[in-house]
């Protein structure tokens, strides 16, 4: 019976780091990351990271199991103040395009967007899978 509250908390702190696996760095940690799907593609991890360099955003997008063809697909990273208004978009692309089927594993790519230098008044960070062009 010692286990079941271990496997509870397992089982909490699992579910808790869906969207952020990682601590972001200290000077943007007040930032809230969001995600947003397309039909081929789910944006499924996010998180801030800062290694010796410029700051990013970086995670995994999994494929959807109807999707065929994701090499149409990119992601928007959009910079929002609080009020709502864009401050800045940018296209960013995972590897690889054309996310392999895996056996016994997700079909995933990872990203990493470059954001430096970050407009003051960030306050939310989208990143949305989106297929095609932008017209």
């Amino acid at each position: 019976m010692k286990t079941l509250p271990w496997l509870l908390l397992l089982a909490v702190v699992g579910l808790t780091g869906c969207v952020t696996p990682f601590r972001a760095p200290s000077d943007v940690a007040h930032i809230q990351l969001t995600r947003g799907d397309s039909p081929f593609v789910r944006v499924e991890k996010i998180w801030l990271e800062r290694k010796k360099g410029p700051l990013v955003v970086k995670g995994y997008v999994v494929k959807r199991l109807e999707a065929d063809d994701t090499t149409q697909t990119h992601l928007d990273v959009t910079l929002y103040d609080s009020a709502g208004a864009v401050l800045r978009r940018t296209v960013g692309h995972f590897e690889p395009r054309q996310i392999p089927r895996r056996y016994r594993r997700p079909d995933y790519a990872s990203y990493s967007v470059p954001l430096d230098p970050l407009p003051g008044g960030t306050v939310r960070i989208e990143v949305r899978a989106h297929e095609g062009d932008h017209s």
